[in-house]
C-alpha cells in the first residue's frame, strides 16, 4: 500500500530526471512491492502535470511606505539632521542638569518649554510645505516627547497637585500627552504618533486604574486581568489599521500587545505558584482561545498576524499544564489525599499531561489537511514534549526503592516510542525513547545489582546492548528517515 513517503519520494525523482525504470529497481531493494511503485508512478506523473499545467502567479511588487527610510536612500542632510537633533537634545538635558537647583519655577518651565515650542515652530511648516516633510517630522516628534516633561515641570512648579508625581499627577500627565498624540496622528498622519499613543495609552490606563483603587479593591493579581484585556484589545486594533491602510501603526499595535499579554500572564503564573494553583485550570482556557485567534487570522488570510497568538497560545497551554503537574494539582482536586506531596498523584499527573501532549500534537498535524500551515509547524513542539513528559513521569514514578510495575512501564513506553517512531516518522520519539531506554538499563543495574558481584557483569550487559541499540537505531534511522530528509 503506497504511502506519503513513497508518493513523494516517486515524485521529487521524477522531477529530478530520473526515469521510471531506475526507480523501481532501488525502491523494490528497500522492500517496497511493485504494484506499489507502480500506482505512486502513476499518481506522481499526474501531479506533476497538474503543477505543471498550472501558470505561476507572477511576483506582487514590494509594497513600500513613504515613510519606510532606507540606508542606502539616507541623504547628508538627513543624516546631519537627525544627528544634529540628537546633539541639540542632549545638549539640552545636560544644560538644564546642570543649571536646574540654581533656576526659579518660570526659568524652569521655559527651559523646557522654549525648545517644544521651537520643534513645532520649525516643524509645522516644514511639514505643512509638503516639500520637507520627512525634515518637519523630526521635529514634531522631539517636540512630542519634551511634552509628558513640559507638564511634569509644570505642574510640579506651579503647585496644581498637592502631592506631585503622585498617581493622579501622573494621570494627568499620561492623559494629557495621550490627548496630544491621538491629535497630531490625524493632523500630521505618520506611523510615529500610533506608536507614541499606544505607549501613553498604556501609562493612562495604568494610571487610572491605580487612581480608582482597583488593587485595593479586588484581589492583588486583577491588574494583570486588566492589562491582558487591554493587551488583547491592541492585538485585535492590528486588523483594524490593517483595514484602514495603516499597516505601520498596525504592526506597533501587534507588537505591544503581544507583550502587555505576555508580562501579564507571567504575574498570573506567579500567582499560581504562589497562591491559587487551581488558577491554572482557568488560564489553560485562555491558552486555546489565543490559539484559535490565531486560526482564525489565518483562515481569514492574515498569516503575518497568527505567529503571536499561536505563540502565546502554546506557551500559556504548556506553562498552565507544567504548574498542573508540578505538585500533581492536576489529579489533587479528585482524590481524598490530604498529603501536601504525593509521589504518585505528581507522577500519574505528568503521565496524564503527557499523553495530553501525544492528542494536541495529533490534532495539530492534522490542521494542515485543512489548510492551517502556520498552525501545524507547532506540531514539532508538542512530538518533543510529549515523550519527554510521559517518559520523565514514568522514570520519577519508579525512583525512590524497587517498584517493578513503574519500571516496567518505561521500559515498555521505551520500546513503544522507539517502535512508533517508524509509522510516525518522528525524530523526537526515536530520539526520547532510544535515551529513556539506556537510563533503564543503568538504572536496573543499580537497584538490583549494586554492591554484588552482578553489578560489574550488569554494566558490562548494559554496554553492549547500549552498543546494539545504537546500531539498530542507525539502521532504522538511515532506512525510514534518510528518504524523507
Amino acid at each position: 500500500m503506497i504511502n506519503k513517503q513513497l508518493l513523494d519520494y516517486v515524485q521529487k525523482s521524477l522531477e529530478d530526471g530520473h526515469p521510471i525504470e531506475q526507480i523501481s529497481p532501488a525502491l523494490m531493494g528497500q522492500g517496497w512491492n511493485q504494484d506499489d511503485i507502480k500506482e505512486a508512478a502513476m499518481k506522481a506523473t499526474e501531479a506533476i502535470a497538474r503543477k505543471k499545467s498550472i501558470p505561476m502567479p507572477p511576483p506582487a511588487p514590494p509594497q513600500k511606505s513613504e515613510w519606510n527610510i532606507e540606508v542606502k536612500n539616507l541623504s547628508a542632510s538627513q543624516v546631519l539632521l537627525y544627528l544634529g537633533g540628537l546633539i541639540v537634545v542632549l545638549a539640552g538635558v545636560i544644560y538644564i542638569g546642570i543649571n536646574w537647583s540654581e533656576w526659579g519655577s518660570g526659568a524652569r518651565i521655559a527651559a523646557i518649554f522654549l525648545p517644544m515650542l521651537i520643534c513645532y515652530v520649525v516643524g509645522m511648516p516644514m511639514w505643512f510645505s509638503g516639500d520637507h516633510k520627512k525634515q518637519g517630522i523630526a521635529f514634531l516628534v522631539v517636540g512630542s516627547l519634551l511634552f509628558p516633561f513640559f507638564l511634569s515641570v509644570t505642574f510640579k512648579e506651579l503647585g496644581i497637585f498637592v502631592q506631585p508625581y503622585n498617581d493622579q499627577f501622573s494621570l494627568a500627565v499620561s492623559a494629557l500627552s495621550l490627548l496630544l498624540y491621538v491629535i497630531s496622528s490625524f493632523i500630521f498622519r505618520y506611523p510615529a504618533w500610533a506608536f507614541l499613543y499606544d505607549i501613553a495609552g498604556l501609562f493612562t490606563y495604568y494610571f487610572f486604574l491605580k487612581v480608582i483603587g482597583v488593587e485595593s479593591i479586588f484581589m492583588k493579581p486583577v491588574m494583570a486581568w486588566l492589562f491582558l484585556i487591554l493587551g488583547t484589545a491592541y492585538l485585535l486594533f492590528s486588523g483594524l489599521y490593517e483595514r484602514m491602510k495603516q499597516d505601520e501603526a498596525g504592526r506597533y499595535s501587534y507588537a505591544i500587545g503581544a507583550i502587555v499579554i505576555a508580562l501579564s500572564f507571567v504575574r498570573l503564573f506567579m500567582e499560581t505558584f504562589n497562591n491559587d494553583a487551581n488558577l491554572s485550570w482557568l488560564l489553560l482556557i485562555f491558552g486555546i482561545a489565543y490559539f484559535a485567534l490565531g486560526m482564525f487570522y489565518e483562515k481569514n488570510g492574515r498569516t503575518k498576524y497568527t505567529q503571536a497568538p499561536y505563540v502565546i497560545g502554546v506557551g500559556i497551554v504548556f506553562f498552565s499544564l507544567l504548574r498542573l503537574g508540578f505538585d500533581g494539582t492536576l489529579l489533587k482536586n479528585f482524590t481524598s489525599d490530604t498529603v501536601v506531596y504525593n509521589q504518585d498523584i505528581v507522577g500519574w499527573s505528568n503521565v496524564i499531561i503527557g499523553i495530553a501532549y501525544l492528542l494536541m500534537a495529533y490534532v495539530i498535524g492534522k490542521l494542515k489537511d485543512f489548510q492551517f500551515e502556520e498552525a501545524s509547524k507547532l506540531k514539532d513542539f508538542f512530538d518533543i514534549v510529549a515523550p519527554l513528559w510521559i517518559l520523565g513521569a514514568l522514570f520519577y514514578l519508579g525512583t525512590g526503592g524497587q517498584k517493578p510495575v513503574y519500571e516496567t512501564l518505561l521500559l515498555i513506553s521505551s520500546l513503544g516510542f522507539i517502535f512508533g517512531s517508524i509509522p510516525k516518522l518522528s525524530k523526537h520519539y526515536l530520539l526520547f525513547g532510544t535515551v529513556f531506554l539506556i537510563i533503564y538499563i543503568f538504572d536496573i543495574g543499580a537497584e538490583y545489582f549494586q554492591n554484588q558481584v552482578g553489578w560489574p557483569i550488569t554494566l558490562f550487559v548494559a554496554g553492549l546492548l547500549s552498543m546494539g541499540i545504537g546500531v539498530a537505531i542507525e539502521r532504522v534511522r538511515r532506512k525510514y528517515f534518510a528518504v524523507q530528509s
